[in-house]
């Protein structure tokens, strides 16, 4: 046999494979472990960026609906202008109010590590 053979047929080869493929095996199981993790990390962020941007979204509808509401008054009615605009910035507050208990969730890139 050649000096290749005999060293791939030797004890300290076959300990070197046995070596790579059990690191090779706790590589992958580390891989995916994290994976995993990263996995539902996103899922989370998802689900908490849908909850907010549901809160939002109504927000947002609250803001146009009080507009809405804010012309029609002053089209149909214009000595109450000062009132309807009153009554439109109240709602407006309440709309930041509600984005303000609702802020975006950090991205991914932050909260996924």
């Amino acid at each position: 046999m050649t000096r290749v053979v005999r060293a791939l047929n030797s004890a300290l080869a076959d300990l070197a494979v046995k070596v790579i493929a059990v690191a090779a095996l706790l590589l992958s199981v580390y891989v995916g472990v994290q994976h995993v993790q990263l996995t539902r990390c996103l899922a989370e962020y998802n689900d908490a960026n849908n909850r907010v941007q549901v809160a939002r979204y109504a927000a947002a509808e609250q803001d146009r609906a009080a507009q809405d509401e804010l012309f029609r008054a002053i089209a149909e009615e214009p000595r109450r202008g000062v009132e309807a605009l009153r009554e439109y910035n109240e709602r407006r507050a309440e709309s930041d109010r509600k984005r303000r208990a609702n802020p975006l969730p950090a991205p991914p890139s932050q909260r996924c590590g």
